[in-house]
């Protein structure tokens, strides 16, 4: 039975051999094929646009020391920019002096000024609109005044609108009455420069009565008094028009309660095209021409085609405000 199972074991172990011979095997690496590279992507920079600041005209030609007259209406900052804090503001013209300056920012040239009340810092306006007048020689008081109004004592002065007559020659006297607008004064005495204005001595009427009182005349383009010199054939007076450029867009006021007129002719005896009531938006579109006493403006009522002219009113009683004022930047030096 040994030898049987021996034969057996050496019968399998040949077959074996013949089905799975003994032979080496060469292993075969995986290929790996590289994917694409990316696309890569462009970096994207983006420039924030340039800002180039408005340019300044010529500065005027000030210095510290300079004393300046300052239009009444403008706003003293304390930094020479537009969005500096207001620490001063004057109804009234006054006369202060440069202490630094100027300063290019924000398309105006500034000036530092002290004076009156808070110093800050004041635009000087642009050509054809400066805020600030220069007053030569030694800055006395007495002096510090602009050139009269041409009136003569023993003749009448007609207001241009409403003024405070005071005790004396100086602002902080006591006010007696207001002379209302069109009324006539006779001059007794003046002019006396004071407060940098100009004072007359005037008789006015007051109730079945009369006093006697100081009046200021006003400045060169709000003037408050006007002569009035009776003659045969009266020629009519244009007052210095507006320093307005056209594109300006302006609305109507008043304060006598009477609509203003649009004429087609520059004329208080134009067609009348239409009654303009207080706020209607105007465009400046030509003009001014001086006529019946008046400076007229062409225009057209903003948001219509309709056209035509409308005067301006006189200095202390103008009949529109500005409401949009049209310039032109020009670089420094132009």
């Amino acid at each position: 039975m040994r030898r049987f199972f021996a034969f057996i074991l050496l019968l399998i172990s040949g077959m074996a051999l013949m089905l799975f011979p003994a032979t080496a095997q060469t292993v075969i690496p995986p290929t790996f094929t590289p994917l694409p590279s990316s696309t890569p992507v462009p970096t994207i920079t983006i420039i924030p646009p340039s800002y180039t600041p408005p340019g300044c005209f010529a500065p005027l030609g000030f210095a510290p020391g300079t004393v300046v007259v300052l239009t009444p209406g403008v706003n003293v900052r304390n930094l020479p920019s537009l969005s500096g804090a207001v620490v001063n503001y004057y109804v009234e013209a006054t006369v202060l002096t440069i202490t630094d300056g100027p300063i290019c920012a924000d398309g105006y040239n500034w000036w530092r000024v002290q004076g009156a009340g808070n110093p800050g810092w004041v635009i000087e306006g642009r050509p054809g609109r400066y805020f600030l007048t220069s007053i030569s020689g030694t800055p006395d008081p007495s002096t510090l005044c602009y050139p009269p109004v041409e009136l003569i004592v023993g003749e009448r002065a007609r207001v241009i609108t409403g003024v405070r007559v005071h005790t004396r020659a100086e602002l902080a006297s006591l006010v007696m009455t207001v002379a209302p607008r069109g009324s006539l004064l006779e001059v007794l005495r003046g002019p006396v420069c004071a407060d940098n204005l100009n004072w007359w001595q005037v008789r006015v009427a007051f109730g079945n009565a009369s006093i006697v009182g100081w009046v200021s005349d006003g400045y060169p383009e709000n003037q408050w008094l006007e002569t009035e010199r009776p003659t045969a054939t009266p020629t009519p007076y244009c007052p210095r028009p507006l320093r307005l450029d056209l594109g300006t867009r302006v609305g109507v006021v008043y304060h006598d309660g009477i609509a203003r007129s649009l004429r087609a002719e520059p004329s208080r005896s134009g067609a009348l095209v239409q009654r303009l009531v207080g706020g209607v938006a105007l465009e400046l579109i030509g003009g001014p021409v001086c006529a019946d006493g008046y400076n007229w403006w062409y225009v057209q009522i903003v948001t219509t085609d309709i056209t035509g002219w409308v005067a301006e009113g006189r200095p202390g009683d103008y009949w529109f405000d500005v409401i949009f004022e049209n310039w032109t930047p020009t670089p420094a030096g132009n």
